[in-house]
């Protein structure tokens, strides 16, 4: 006959602590990690949803009058393709380190290192694989690029360990990141970058950056454990430079479009710039968003709207020579 179950079979174990005997403790059930498990958190922790940044990649495709040539168009993939690696590496240092404090944080402390279900050592050998394959690309594309995703790693690892406290520069480290994500792809294209494209897409990344800086200053009141940084800025501050930022990004695009040499007809396309940034603003400064600009450009489409609109008009006044102003003088 069987022995009946007694009924605190499955209670945690108690145990009496050395020392203390009046004392008593439950031991944690241990983390059950499967094959499953582990590989989802890995793909949580590269952020896939953050790579749409490195579509600025893709700038120089279109702005070096190649994007419908075959080689160039391989070349640009592979560019995005090796960016996507280069920054999910940076996101794995980032959250390693910050592991600790991101556990306090109800916005990241569902990450995978923060929560321990995706181990040290398989985001070691992640990092190690995708790192080895993104150089491997950058030498095939060339030594300039090499040397370009070597600068944007460094300056990652910068970042995640002091920069990022620093106030005015923790947002220049995301612009400058920016700029190098442009000029990766300009030079994988296998041509050079215009100071233009350089600006236009510095001030534009300042805006962005400025604006969520904001939004994670309205959302945390300045918190140190949400960021400490935020507590040396202040919200009518960031305003100024949201302003400044946008204003400086708008008008270095104008410019662009009637004193780069190109076809003059491009300032047409300045109108749904406008309306982009203009929009951006609003959900920053009215709706308050902004703390993501990943999911905002994703999610809000009437900006997505904007881009198809600037993208299509770009192409086709550029590569359909479509010519209805004369060239300044």
């Amino acid at each position: 006959m069987s022995r009946p179950t007694p009924l605190n079979a499955h209670a945690p174990t108690t145990r009496h602590r050395p020392g203390r005997p009046s004392s008593t403790y439950t031991e944690p059930e241990p983390r059950v990690r499967t094959t499953n498990s582990v590989a989802l958190a890995l793909v949580r922790q590269l952020r896939p949803k953050q790579w749409v940044k490195n579509l600025t990649c893709l700038a120089g495709l279109i702005f070096s009058g190649l994007l419908f040539v075959p080689a160039a168009q391989f070349q640009a993939a592979l560019a995005f393709g090796a960016f996507c690696l280069a920054s999910s590496c940076v996101y794995i240092v980032n959250d390693f380190i910050d592991r600790e404090n991101d556990r306090h944080n109800p916005r990241t402390s569902k990450r995978p290192l923060a929560t321990g279900e995706l181990p040290v050592w398989v985001a070691g050998v992640a990092l190690a694989a995708m790192l080895t394959a993104s150089l491997g690309i950058s030498v095939y594309l060339g030594r300039t690029c090499l040397a370009v995703v070597a600068v944007y790693a460094t300056q990652g690892v910068l970042y995640s360990v002091s920069l990022k406290r620093v106030v005015i520069v923790d947002v220049m480290c995301i612009a400058i990141g920016f700029v190098l994500r442009v000029m990766y792809g300009v030079y994988a294209v296998g041509v050079l970058p215009t100071p233009w494209i350089i600006l236009c897409m510095f001030f534009l990344a300042l805006f962005l950056g400025f604006a969520k800086r904001q939004a994670e200053l309205d959302a945390t009141a300045g918190s140190p454990v949400a960021r400490p940084v935020l507590t040396k800025y202040r919200a009518d501050f960031l305003q100024t430079l949201i302003v400044f930022s946008a204003t400086l990004a708008v008008l270095t695009y104008s410019l662009f479009t009637v004193t780069s040499h190109k076809n003059p007809t491009l300032v047409v396309t300045v109108v749904p710039v406008i309306y982009c940034v203009c929009r951006y603003l609003l959900q920053v400064m009215v709706a308050g968003r902004g703390e993501s600009p990943d999911e905002t450009l994703l999610y809000d489409r009437r900006i997505l709207l904007g881009i198809v609109v600037w993208i299509v008009l770009f192409v086709a006044i550029s590569y359909g020579n479509i010519r209805i102003f004369a060239d300044p003088l």
